[in-house]
């Protein structure tokens, strides 16, 4: 239970890591609009993918 409990922590910082970055470096912009956006979701599922191949979730 607390391997997937810190799992979970640590994919959230890392998402918030990611979205910080992108918007440092001006790759998004934090506007009030919703749009959908590749870029970030390519980011964000390559910074997951990399952390769930090398952290599997589960027993």
């Amino acid at each position: 239970m607390h391997i997937d409990l810190i799992h979970a922590v640590i994919a959230a910082v890392l998402i918030l890591g990611t979205l910080l970055v992108l918007r440092k470096m001006k790759i998004t912009t934090a506007e009030g609009n919703r749009s959908f956006d590749w870029r970030v979701f390519v980011a964000v599922f390559a910074v997951m993918f990399v952390f769930n191949m090398l952290w599997p979730a589960g027993p």
